[in-house]
């Protein structure tokens, strides 16, 4: 299809603009179906993201900061319907009920009540922050529990047929001294999760958080959750995470140089400044990544490093032949962050640019291997680590694939394939606008892009008794806003062919993460 030249040139301004969102549709509305909908795909598409960005006279700033929209898309013999509701966090309610901004977020400050009087207004800014249960990130499923996540310590369950937000915040400090964790957790089949979360201190550390099945947890499965393994702080700040990698046998953890100044965020209120603002870009220091055993928690004995870089979204990781293969999406710097603020978004034109990245790892990295050689020795791979004089080793990747405009959001075969050799991924690219099918092994891609439509992150759904690893559908809610229907689009994962749609008589908002639920 021809794509509209003005569209193409300031998409991002486009998209951002009609993002925020001023209503829910708690009732379930049929969608009109266009081609076909697989006879075999039956449950709920479950999506979350920002969506509102306004609160009385009050704007939130940053994209990070929207209060969260989640949606639902129900699919049972061929048919289609779709709902959403803001989840009602504390952030939500508190806001909502005094009609302005009252928690900070990462890029907004909250003031004080202005009806308090001149001495309460100044204590309160010398009060610790309230921790945000805007789960706007991601939903997820935690044993029979299905819940909207930041990356907090704080989560909320929904109801995942009425969305309706469900009983009190839970609190993963309360089981595990943590304070922070990703919203990117993994799960396996059996249900058991982990999580990359944070401790913050004096020494501050990582942790991965496992979380058993929920049949061998009655009270919840998070009530059981333990520490799995420990990483220690190699910066003198707590770095940024967003998520984490893990094979069959092995967690990995990017340590990158973009860190949380412990200082500045005890000052943050006083300060009046945003969360944003006590973070600190180090390009003198190069990237460490962290490898731990999954059988006993303990770290290899290696030190992997690369250069300074910056990632959102792991891909996938796996192990072959005495190596580990990490991929991520990853930026030279940390300049996506700062673009991110609303204003930047709603009068720019591109995105910086992101890329598809896969390290090389040598598992077994003997003491006689000398400095300045090259480590990897599987032929097919053009990535690099190279034994330095200190002993460490040091990492070049290679490009994943080959695209020459930015992509984010990586999806694969999950439940199949995370953790093992693979060939397909799936994302979006082009500042939002087309989707991807991506082949690891010959570099190449396919797309899917329409006119004044922006898709959201795609969920690849495998067919009963597959034979082959792309053998099922894609599929992705698409905003469109050129005054035509948004909907559910559905894409042959081989092929990446549009099968069919089904056109909701609403604007869905973009969403961010989200996953599918089978029947």
């Amino acid at each position: 299809m021809e794509i509209n030249k003005d569209f193409k040139e300031e998409p991002i301004a486009k998209l951002f603009t009609a993002l925020p969102a001023t209503k829910e549709y708690p009732e379930p509305l049929e969608a009109t179906i266009k081609g076909r909908v697989p006879e075999w795909l039956s449950g709920s598409l479950l999506r979350n993201g920002p969506c509102v960005y306004q609160v009385g006279n009050d704007q939130y700033n940053h994209f990070f900061d929207g209060l969260s929209n989640i949606h639902r898309f129900n699919i049972r013999n061929g048919k289609v319907t779709y709902q959403s509701r803001f989840l009602r966090s504390e952030d939500f309610k508190e806001a909502t009920g005094a009609n302005r901004i009252v928690r900070s977020a990462f890029g907004t400050f909250a003031y004080p009540d202005p009806c308090k009087n001149i001495f309460q207004r100044f204590f309160s800014y010398f009060k610790l922050g309230e921790t945000t249960d805007n789960g706007a990130v991601n939903i997820v499923k935690i044993g029979k529990d299905f819940c909207g996540i930041t990356e907090t310590h704080l989560i909320r369950k929904v109801d995942p047929e009425t969305l309706e937000t469900l009983g009190e915040k839970i609190d993963y400090n309360k089981v595990v001294d943590v304070h922070g964790a990703s919203a990117h957790p993994h799960v396996e089949k059996d249900g058991t999760t982990y999580n990359i979360a944070i401790r913050y201190g004096y020494n501050s550390s990582y942790h991965i958080v496992k979380i058993p099945p929920a049949e061998n947890a009655d009270n919840g499965p998070l009530q059981k959750a333990t520490i799995a393994c420990s990483i220690p702080m190699s910066f003198s700040h707590p770095s940024y995470y967003h998520s984490f990698g893990m094979s069959d046998n092995y967690y990995i953890f990017i340590e990158q140089p973009l860190v949380v100044n412990l200082y500045k965020a005890l000052l943050y209120k006083p300060l009046q400044r945003p969360i944003r603002d006590c973070m600190e870009w180090h390009p003198e220091w190069k990237t460490r990544i962290h490898v731990m055993r999954r059988e006993d928690g303990k770290a290899l004995d290696t030190v992997y490093v690369t250069e300074p870089l910056f990632t959102f979204h792991h891909a996938n990781a796996y192990e072959k032949d005495g190596h580990l293969v990490v991929d991520i999406y990853g930026y030279h710097d940390h300049d996506i962050i700062d673009k991110m603020f609303m204003k930047k978004l709603q009068s720019t034109k591109h995105l910086p640019m992101s890329k598809p990245w896969r390290f090389v790892l040598p598992l077994d990295v003997k003491e006689s291997s000398l400095p300045g050689e090259n480590l990897v020795t599987l032929s097919e791979m053009s990535a690099t680590a190279v034994k330095l004089e200190d002993g460490s080793v040091h990492c070049t990747y290679e490009d994943l694939f080959d695209v020459d405009f930015t992509i984010e959001f990586p999806t694969i075969n999950y439940f199949d394939y995370n953790g093992k050799e693979y060939r397909y991924l799936y994302c979006f690219g082009d500042d939002f606008v087309k989707l991807l099918k991506a082949d690891a092994k010959d570099k190449s891609y396919k797309s899917w892009e329409e006119d004044e439509c922006f898709p959201s992150e795609p969920i690849f759904v495998p067919a009963p008794n597959a034979t082959k690893e792309d053998e099922g559908v894609v599929l992705s809610n698409v905003m469109n806003v050129g005054g035509k229907p948004s909907f559910l689009l559905i894409l042959d994962g081989e092929t990446f062919e549009e099968i069919g749609r089904a056109e909701v008589p609403v604007l869905i908002h973009w969403s961010a993460h989200g996953f599918f639920e089978n029947e």
